[in-house]
């Protein structure tokens, strides 16, 4: 079903212009209807479905604009091929389909730095469309407007549109992005001392005032970023609110944490009505993630006398597939040009992806990773620690591992779930483990470090009431992939406190915290304890919910993926191995009752869950969006 938002539902006067803007953004490299790490179709995802209803709205409207928002160079295995194959004369195969589809500009995302800046040209350097980011930098100047930057920092694009009565007017339009400035903490050792990124709010100032003066009579803001309720400040990485209220801004897509706008989210968020689809009265659109939805943004431009302004907007997410009693049901098909284009590399990718590379004893599965112990987890944390024991040697101190389940659900859907059976292992499976580039890292922590890294990974729940029925668990801000378990010590978590972090690293206020009885080797951890943490260069990047730990002193620092860190642990060991470490649990709260969603295949994991020891844990039906909900007694 289309959501929609509109200000102005009035006839419009015949004097009126429409432009209509069409957005994707956070593709993650979801080029066909293709679910890499089930190795099977997926209606959900694709971008050659989105190009299909791209053709419908172009339709509608004459001269419509497609715009991309970040974030589609990475976040498949077909993205993984395509970086090793980055400098082939093939070239790259999103930047292919964009070209097919016409895209008029798109913006970085900040993944599109995963695989380093050679593969980020090497890419861009077919598109036939400009690429556009306005704090991207090779080189930071005395003022915004005089940095070199990696890109383009802005465009005006040109469209010849008719108005109500049938007369063609030029219409100017100005385009720039900006990304979040924390990639270069994020990739920072592929791009220290070779980028430098500025404050999104200060380069889009200036350059839209730029554009302003160029003659640009609408400025599109592709902000690949999100709302925030925290205090504006220099830097800042979700900086929605406060881009769309910088003078001359007449319209933004919004991008990076996977939501939609318009719809439910972010209520009562200052600055922002997502049901209206409007942040700070502007209208906006934040099409979700891997080709989910195309965002649309109709704008009718009224004449004055500097040229045209903006009079009435209409914004609207247009959905690939809708849900169906057994899963997402397609509502448009495969657009061939897309399809064409992906094919050679689809082909290699499958090939590469399904080569053997060890077993698994246990079925390694995210569905219950918020409530029991998580054999995702469990197998990243054995590898690691494994190589970081193997790589320092000897030490004084104990060696930890840290990791998180990197599809729990969530924004990205039901089907968002890694779900692999025991038996034989394939690099698509190492890659539905590990979907991300990320390096490996060690880290030196004392014990008061490591009861802090642990608050903070609680406050993915919720404050539970002792006793009490039906609350739900998970606190929905919170992203999946920050529910970092460690593994080598014990603790228990004690929910009837309230969390002393917020979900994206905010002080709550002093408080007992959640962490009870933290142990080591069955010793109570103590505050000058000291430990060495195998972890991924992305935790200790120094921003949001982890920020701390970029002051951490690193033992550890090789250029070498997580990724290839499972696969050398299989070569060594030949499997992932059970039991399942019960590395914490959930402090009794007197039989409370608790429910949070998951995916419909935990069904089949249920029976298992309850034998290695976790709480007494039932289906409890499926909701309206295709997920299926437990529910659990503490």
């Amino acid at each position: 079903m289309t959501v929609t938002a509109d200000q102005n539902d009035a006839p419009r006067p015949t004097t009126h212009v429409h432009l209509r803007l069409l957005a994707t953004s956070d593709l993650h490299m979801h080029l066909l209807p293709y679910d890499y790490h089930a190795d099977a179709p997926s209606d959900a995802v694709g971008l050659s479905r989105v190009a299909s209803l791209i053709a419908e709205a172009r339709a509608e409207v004459p001269g419509a604009l497609l715009l991309d928002n970040g974030d589609f160079l990475q976040g498949t295995p077909l993205g993984d091929h395509a970086a090793a194959q980055a400098a082939s004369a093939g070239g790259h195969p999103m930047i292919g389909a964009m070209n097919a589809l016409g895209y008029d500009a798109v913006t970085l995302g900040n993944h599109e730095f995963d695989f380093g800046l050679e593969v980020l040209e090497a890419a861009l350097a077919d598109a036939r469309f400009p690429v556009v980011s306005a704090n991207a930098l090779r080189r930071r100047g005395a003022a915004p407007l005089e940095d070199v930057g990696l890109v383009l920092p802005r465009v005006i694009l040109k469209r010849r549109l008719s108005d109500g009565a049938g007369h063609l007017h030029d219409i100017r339009i100005g385009v720039l992005g900006v990304l979040p400035p924390q990639v270069v903490h994020w990739d920072r050792e592929r791009l220290e001392g070779r980028i430098e990124v500025r404050c999104m709010i200060d380069a889009a100032r200036a350059h839209v005032a730029a554009l302003c003066d160029e003659g640009a009579d609408v400025v599109i803001l592709l902000a690949h970023c999100g709302p925030s309720d925290r205090p504006v400040q220099a830097g800042m990485e979700n900086a929605l609110v406060p881009l769309a209220g910088i003078e001359g801004v007449d319209a933004l897509v919004a991008g990076h944490v996977h939501r939609l706008i318009p719809g439910p989210h972010f209520t009562g968020l200052p600055g922002l009505d997502a049901e209206a689809g409007r942040v700070q009265g502007k209208p906006v659109v934040m099409p979700g993630i891997a080709g989910s939805h195309l965002g649309v943004l109709d704008l009718w431009l009224a004449p004055d006398a500097e040229g045209w302004r903006p009079a009435a907007a209409h914004t609207a997410l247009r959905p690939i597939a809708r849900r169906g009693a057994h899963g997402p049901e397609p509502l448009v098909e495969d657009a061939p040009e897309v399809v064409a284009e992906v094919a050679k590399a689809h082909a290699a990718t499958l090939a590469s992806m399904r080569r053997p590379i060890g077993r698994s004893e246990i079925a390694l599965h995210s569905f219950t990773s918020f409530a029991a112990p998580c054999p995702v987890i469990h197998a990243i944390n054995a590898a690691q620690r494994w190589y970081v024991t193997q790589a320092l040697g000897p030490v004084a101190e104990p060696v930890l591992a840290a990791a998180a389940p990197f599809k729990t659900g969530g924004p990205s859907g039901a089907e968002a779930f890694t779900n692999i059976a025991a038996g034989t292992l394939s690099y698509r499976d190492l890659s539905a483990l590990y979907p991300f580039p990320n390096t490996l890292r060690a880290i030196r922590v004392t014990g008061a470090e490591l009861r802090d890294w642990l608050e903070r990974a609680a406050a993915a729940f919720n404050r539970i009431v002792p006793g009490a029925a039906n609350q739900a668990l998970l606190n929905p801000a919170f992203p999946g992939y920050d529910f970092d378990v460690i593994a080598g010590i014990e603790w228990q978590l004690d929910l009837s406190c309230p969390a002393l972090w917020s979900h994206d690293g905010l002080p709550l206020g002093p408080g007992p915290g959640r962490v009870r009885g933290l142990r080591h080797g069955g010793e109570a951890v103590e505050d000058d304890d000291r430990f060495i943490v195998a972890t991924n260069s992305y935790r200790i990047g120094g921003t949001g919910l982890y920020a701390p730990l970029a002051e951490a002193e690193v033992v550890l620092s090789e250029q070498i993926q997580n990724r290839e860190v499972l696969a050398r642990y299989l070569a060594q060991k030949a499997s992932f191995d059970g039991p399942v470490a019960e590395c914490w649990r959930f402090a009794p709260m007197d039989g409370a009752t608790v429910h949070f969603d998951s995916g419909r295949g935990v069904l089949h994991h249920l029976p298992g869950i309850r034998a290695e020891g976790g709480e007494a844990m039932e289906p409890a039906g499926l909701t309206t969006d295709g997920f299926q909900r437990l529910r659990l007694t503490i």
